[in-house]
C-alpha cells in the first residue's frame, strides 16, 4: 500500500474481496431454453420477413429541344447528322436511295426478251428489165371528151328573205324538230341575223311552248320577237313526261317569200 493511504477497519469474519467474482452455479435448463426460444425466433424471422430495398430513381427535368430547319443545304446537312445521331436510327429507304432507279433498270434489262437484230438478205437483181416500156399517146389524139360548163341560172333574191330555223342543242334531237315552222313577220337586220340566238324552252306534254328563256344576248334588239316566235311553235307531243327542258339555237336561212313550196 501506498505512504499516506488509510486502512479502513474491517469486520471480523468480512472476506478480503468485496465483490463475489465467481458465481454461484446455477441450473443448465433455463439457458437451453432461452437459447432455442431465441433460434426459433430469429429463423421465423428471417423466413418470413422480407425487407424490399429500392434503388432511388433520378428524377430528371422533362424538357425537349426544337430546331426548325428550312431547305437549303446546310438545313439538310443538319437534318441528317441529326437523324444519324439520334436516339432513333433513320431507317434505310430503298424507294429513297439514288440508285435504286439504275439497279431497276438493269434487272428489267436482264429478264427483258431481246431478239436477235434482223439483217435481210441481199439478192442479185435480174440482168434483164422487167418494166415494160409506156404507151405515150399520139400527138393531138384525144381520149377523154371535152367537158362542158353547164349553165346556171343565178338564184332570184328578190323572191328570197330571211327567216328563222331551228337546229338542237340539248334534250331534243334534228329528228324531233317541228319541220313547220310559223313564219316570221318582223323586220330582219344584219345584226340580228348574224347574232348567235340560243334559247331554253319548257314544252309541254302537248307540245305547246309554256317558257322560253334566252340563253344568249338576251337584252340585244330582236330577242323579244324570237321569244314570242317561239311561243308559236308547235313541237311534237309527249304524254309520257308532263313537261320538259329543252335547248334550242336559231339562225337565219333564206327562204321564199311566198313559203318552201311557192316555186
Amino acid at each position: 500500500m501506498a505512504a499516506g493511504t488509510l486502512n479502513p477497519p474491517k469486520l471480523k469474519g468480512t472476506p478480503q474481496f468485496v465483490f463475489p467474482w465467481r458465481g454461484g452455479r446455477t441450473p443448465l435448463f433455463p439457458k437451453l431454453l432461452a437459447l432455442v426460444i431465441s433460434c426459433v425466433a430469429f429463423g421465423l424471422l428471417i423466413t418470413t420477413v422480407r425487407i424490399r430495398v429500392e434503388t432511388p430513381e433520378k428524377s430528371t427535368p422533362r424538357k425537349a429541344s426544337v430546331i426548325f430547319l428550312g431547305d437549303d443545304l446546310e438545313s439538310r446537312a443538319l437534318s441528317l447528322r441529326a437523324r444519324e445521331g439520334g436516339p432513333f436510327p433513320s431507317r434505310f429507304e430503298p424507294s429513297q436511295w439514288e440508285g435504286l432507279a439504275e439497279l431497276e433498270m438493269t434487272a428489267m434489262n436482264a429478264v427483258r426478251f431481246q431478239p436477235q437484230a434482223y439483217v435481210p438478205a441481199l439478192q442479185d437483181l435480174p440482168a434483164e428489165n422487167q418494166l415494160q416500156p409506156l404507151q405515150l399517146a399520139a400527138k393531138g389524139e384525144l381520149f377523154f371528151p371535152k367537158r362542158s360548163l353547164a349553165s346556171r341560172a343565178a338564184p332570184e333574191l328578190a323572191n328570197r328573205k330571211l327567216a328563222p330555223a331551228l337546229y338542237p342543242l340539248s334534250g331534243i334531237s334534228n329528228e324531233l324538230l317541228p319541220r313547220e315552222l310559223p313564219p316570221f313577220l318582223p323586220a330582219v337586220d344584219a345584226a340580228m341575223s348574224s347574232a348567235s340566238w340560243r334559247f331554253l324552252v319548257r314544252v309541254n306534254p302537248e307540245g305547246v311552248v309554256a317558257e322560253c328563256v334566252s340563253l344568249e344576248k338576251g337584252g340585244e334588239p330582236g330577242a323579244p320577237e324570237l321569244e314570242a316566235w317561239l311561243h308559236r311553235v308547235q313541237f311534237k307531243a309527249d304524254p309520257s313526261k308532263p313537261f320538259r327542258w329543252i335547248a334550242v339555237g336559231i339562225e337565219f336561212t333564206n327562204q321564199p317569200a311566198d313559203g318552201p313550196d311557192s316555186n
